[in-house]
């Protein structure tokens, strides 16, 4: 038996008719961003606190071979090696003392690139005091220990900023500055750039392109973290797969295992109530961005509990995982069905129109209509009441009331007698 389609004659301001749309693809929310990003200030505050002392101790064994190279000038050098080291000294205590105090400094890259600058500059004044020029591409290659470090922990701008200063810094040194220590200039000072270039352009894109992947993944996990269990993560598909490949499939196949935990309703097979308000999050937050609009459809099973009471709880079982059954395959690939507890459903209508929210309504209340319920043997006849809630993303109210306005729809089609749709 079917029934006319009810609707109201004045239906909410904030659920006013709209056009239907184009699916968008789901991005991380302002507030996960937000919070990503806040995590990755903390992270660069400890890894600036954490270096210091290995900073300390590098400067050590830098001023300690240099008293052995200038042991017969220790007299002319000493001075201004120890007043670069402890210029050194101050900026690095200084940038620590500054995070301690001040962790927000941390959320730009200037700290690190004040870091990198005085390591250079440091290690360029150390090679400049103590070499002759002509071996002044040994600075090269203690620089090169600079550059893929800074690109592994901040990212490929400040590895290419380190590469270029470390050129800068080898030219003043080997071909600019008047020699500290008499000799001849370097004769391959071209030949020692370019392959100076080609390998911190091969150590950038190597650390740079990991950190770049670390960031994906870690913001993947920060979704995640935030309950949102429906996303996927490109990182699992490399072309050329190594051990964050690995780890990645490895958190993927934790997610998937995790999410048919919690996010499943074990009986049915639909989304929990749990998972459904965090994919409405999600959807809401796509619509608020694109103005668009996001529809419900609350189903509720008419008369269960006398199904539950005469037939037995086995046999009200069944018609739930039948009416699961026939929910999915009424639904497209972007909807999303839940069971929001006992025999009431919601289904979630991403970028769906009124027409095309009723007109879905009204065809899953005829398929459940004309199909036959129960276990083989013992057939019954079941309907279902419906109600329907849609909002554009930009109307001044939020997931929680889009879903209390689907449920009090609900409650009016089951009022006026069941069987049918109400919006």
């Amino acid at each position: 038996m079917s029934s006319p389609l009810r609707q109201h004659q004045t239906p909410p301001s904030v659920f006013s008719p709209l056009a239907e749309g184009t699916e968008g693809v789901r991005e991380p929310s302002l507030e996960i961003r937000e919070a990503l990003l806040r995590d990755h200030a903390e992270l660069q505050r400890e890894v600036i606190l954490w270096q210091r002392w290995i900073r300390y101790l590098a400067l050590l064994v830098l001023l300690l071979t240099a008293a052995v190279l200038v042991a017969r000038r220790q007299d002319i050098v000493m001075l201004p090696l120890l007043a670069v080291a402890s210029g050194y000294v101050a900026v690095v205590a200084l940038t620590a003392w500054a995070v301690e105090r001040a962790p927000a400094l941390t959320s730009r890259q200037l700290l690190p690139a004040l870091l990198v600058t005085a390591d250079l500059l440091t290690i360029g004044a150390v090679f400049y005091l103590t070499s002759m020029p002509i071996v002044s591409n040994r600075f090269l290659i203690v620089a090169l220990l600079t550059v893929p470090l800074a690109a592994f922990y901040f990212g490929w701008a400040l590895g290419i900023y380190a590469a270029l200063l470390s050129a800068v810094v080898f030219l003043l040194i080997g071909e600019v500055l008047p020699p500290f220590i008499d000799s001849p200039r370097p004769v391959s000072s071209s030949v020692n750039l370019f392959l100076f270039t080609l390998v911190a352009g091969v150590l950038i894109y190597v650390f740079g392109r990991f950190r770049a992947r670390m960031n994906q993944l870690r913001l993947f996990c920060k979704i995640v973290e935030e309950g949102d269990l429906t996303g996927s993560l490109d990182l699992t598909n490399a072309k050329y797969p190594d051990d964050l490949t690995l780890l990645a499939r490895g958190f993927d196949a934790m997610r998937n295992g995790l999410a048919e935990q919690i996010g499943t309703d074990a009986l049915t097979g639909c989304m929990n109530r749990r998972a459904l308000e965090a994919r409405l999050k999600s959807d809401w937050r796509l619509a608020k961005r694109r103005g668009t609009h996001v529809a419900l459809a609350a189903v509720d099973l008419d008369h269960f509990k006398q199904i539950n009471d005469t037939r037995g709880h086995p046999v009200g079982d069944v018609v739930l995982q039948q009416l699961a059954g026939i929910m999915k395959s009424t639904a497209r690939d972007t909807d999303a069905v839940a069971r929001f507890g006992g025999d009431e459903f919601v289904i979630l209508l991403p970028d769906t129109g009124w027409q095309g929210a009723l007109t879905f309504a009204e065809r899953l209340r005829r398929r459940v209509d004309d199909f036959t319920f129960g276990p083989p043997g013992t057939p019954m006849t079941i309907t279902i009441s419906v109600g329907v809630a849609l909002a554009r993303g930009t109307d001044p109210l939020s997931p929680e009331e889009l879903l209390k306005e689907a449920d009090r729809a609900l409650y009016k089609a089951k009022q006026q007698g069941r069987n049918r749709v109400f919006a």
